[in-house]
């Protein structure tokens, strides 16, 4: 059963494409900054991950910070190919009551060899590259705005590491 969760979600995760980061066109209203940032989180089920969000944003323009804050991160696997190691998956973040967003059709890719086994020699850590370039819904700061960050790190469904850890770089149009 393990096996065949782990098989999954590496699946889904294989299959988020990597975009390039060239410059975004923000429209009116909207100012393009630097993202940076960090993400943990813990496998709740073979589909969910729960945890925080770090970001970071500096205004591409002047170099002034305009956002720096954590909150509550929820991901969702919504497809997995266990073939290629591809998923499709959205997340949903929450900084406080205004400032908050909702990705689609976020991409990630499993990236190979396994960087961890179990005791019965099956797969349980792999490194990982998400895209996340879709918002499905927006307020405060990201209301209206765009987004293409990268996210890098390892997801582990061994039994002694149950965390998921990423770093965030890229690109966003947010609000000003």
């Amino acid at each position: 059963m393990m096996l065949k969760r782990t098989a999954m979600i590496l699946t889904t995760l294989s299959l988020l494409p990597i975009q390039s980061m060239a410059a975004m066109q923000c429209g009116t209203g909207l100012t393009h900054v630097n993202v940076s940032g960090n993400v943990t989180t813990l496998n709740v089920s073979a589909t969910k991950q729960v945890g925080q969000i770090c970001l970071a944003m500096i205004q591409s323009a002047n170099g002034r910070e305009i956002f720096n804050d954590c909150g509550a991160l929820v991901g969702r696997v919504v497809s997995a190919d266990p073939q290629t190691g591809a998923s499709t998956l959205t997340h949903t973040a929450v900084f406080d009551f205004r400032n908050m967003f909702v990705t689609k059709n976020d991409q990630a890719q499993i990236i190979t060899p396994p960087l961890a086994f179990d005791d019965a020699g099956a797969p349980c850590a792999f490194g990982v590259t998400e895209t996340i370039s879709e918002f499905d819904k927006s307020a405060g700061i990201f209301r209206g705005g765009q987004v293409n960050i990268t996210a890098t790190g390892n997801i582990s469904f061994c039994p002694s590491q149950n965390l998921n850890t990423f770093t965030l770089q890229g690109e966003a149009c947010v609000r000003k």
